[in-house]
């Protein structure tokens, strides 16, 4: 009998399958529907409207371009699912969208703990995922075939903040102690954990470790502990508000040593913070700064269609709309399987999926996209590049 459950549940999952890839097929010559799950209500909403934005600029430039050719001219649809920046929702609406909506493809989800639940069902149901800017490095290390990443791994950040600092001592800026303050989500701890196995390498000491919740309201104790360490250096690792949150219990207790943040640093809403931020350091996936003319053609259209300046993770939203609408034209097909074909063989040198710090957009065996982090500067209240020196808008100023 339990046996027989089984074979009546895998035959109605093949049936729901076959369904979808009728409606696909039916469907393909009027519309493609592209999933989108962003946050935007919940403890990260402040960046689910740049992400989305950046998203619906990228698919109203391809249909305004002629769409789909190899499908007659289909246009691009989104289909937008609020995570409200809970996992639980994330996958829900995963699932919602691959069902129910028949999207050939799903982007999102913003923060890696959102992210995760809802690439599985992705993977479960045979239909591609585009990580646009989570960066937990197991998500391309479980040999996940539906599953692809524009931006880099978590871990990569720390090969280039030691390169950096190492940069920073040739300008007379030695660093011989490092502190770690970082989100305890899966963000903050695979980071981090990066950092201070790259700081061992190099023989740099981590004087201390401070891990915290995000939307944590007071970060004193953390701040205090910092102070006493005496650390040349912060390392901070978590999203914009809770960086303003330490920032301002670091400032209470009169502490300022040298600063480079990850995930909410190179933020506008971090500027509000004035002198507390100048000349401090972020690492980061994209700078609207990036000397490549795709990235110059973005933030031209990015501004003229919204009036400011976007952000890294909107860069990486943009291109992996553009990914998955140049993966189905290459495909001829809204099937997800072969659309996921399509996206494992992209390789984009040009174009609008090319503005991202990286010589082309491509994804290796495991779907992750090789692609560089850039080091950002606040110098008179603004975000510029300083590092590497190749892409570099400015020089580097040198914190007392």
């Amino acid at each position: 009998m339990q046996m027989s459950k089984i074979k009546i549940i895998g035959s109605m999952f093949s049936c729901a399958l076959i369904a979808m890839a009728s409606a696909w097929s039916a469907h393909a010559a009027d519309t493609v529907k592209i999933g989108v799950l962003v946050p935007m209500t919940g403890a990260t909403a402040a960046d689910g409207d740049r992400l989305l934005r950046a998203h619906k600029l990228a698919a109203k430039q391809i249909n305004e371009q002629g769409g789909i050719k190899s499908l007659n001219g289909a246009k691009v649809e989104l289909v937008v699912a609020d995570t409200q920046s809970k996992p639980e929702v994330s996958r829900s609406e995963a699932d919602r969208l691959i069902s129910r909506s028949k999207v050939s493809a799903l982007m999102g989800a913003w923060s890696s703990a959102v992210t995760i639940p809802a690439l599985q069902v992705a993977e479960r149901y045979k239909t591609p995922f585009v990580v646009t800017s989570a960066v937990t490095d197991s998500i391309t290390e479980k040999n996940l075939k539906f599953v692809f990443r524009v931006s880099p791994k978590g871990s990569w950040a720390a090969d280039n903040v030691m390169d950096f600092m190492a940069f920073l001592g040739d300008k007379g800026k030695p660093i011989k102690k490092v502190a770690i303050a970082y989100e305890d989500g899966p963000f903050g701890q695979g980071v981090a954990k990066g950092y201070k196995a790259k700081l061992s390498e190099r023989g740099i000491n981590v004087v201390a470790e401070e891990s915290f919740r995000t939307g944590s309201a007071d970060l004193s104790t953390q701040a205090v502990k910092l102070k006493a360490s005496g650390a040349d250096l912060v390392l901070i690792v978590c999203y914009v508000d809770d960086e303003t949150v330490l920032l301002r219990a670091m400032a209470a207790q009169k502490f300022q040593p040298m600063i480079l943040g990850f995930g909410g640093h190179v933020h506008p809403t971090l500027l509000q913070l004035g002198p507390l931020v100048e000349n401090t350091f972020g690492i980061v996936e994209w700078m609207q700064d990036v000397k490549k003319p795709a990235a110059e053609n973005f933030v031209a259209a990015y501004k003229a269609e919204y009036g400011d300046i976007p952000l890294s993770h909107s860069a990486q939203a943009y291109a992996s709309t553009w990914a998955v609408a140049l993966a189905v034209d290459k495909a001829g097909s809204a099937d997800p399987v072969k659309v996921r074909d399509a996206l494992a063989t992209l390789n984009l040198p040009d174009g609008p999926a090319s503005l991202l710090p990286e010589d082309a957009l491509a994804f290796d065996e495991h779907g992750q996209n090789h692609v560089r982090y850039v080091i950002a500067q606040v110098i008179d209240n603004e975000f510029v590049t300083v590092w590497p020196e190749a892409v570099a808008s400015k020089q580097v100023v040198i914190p007392e």
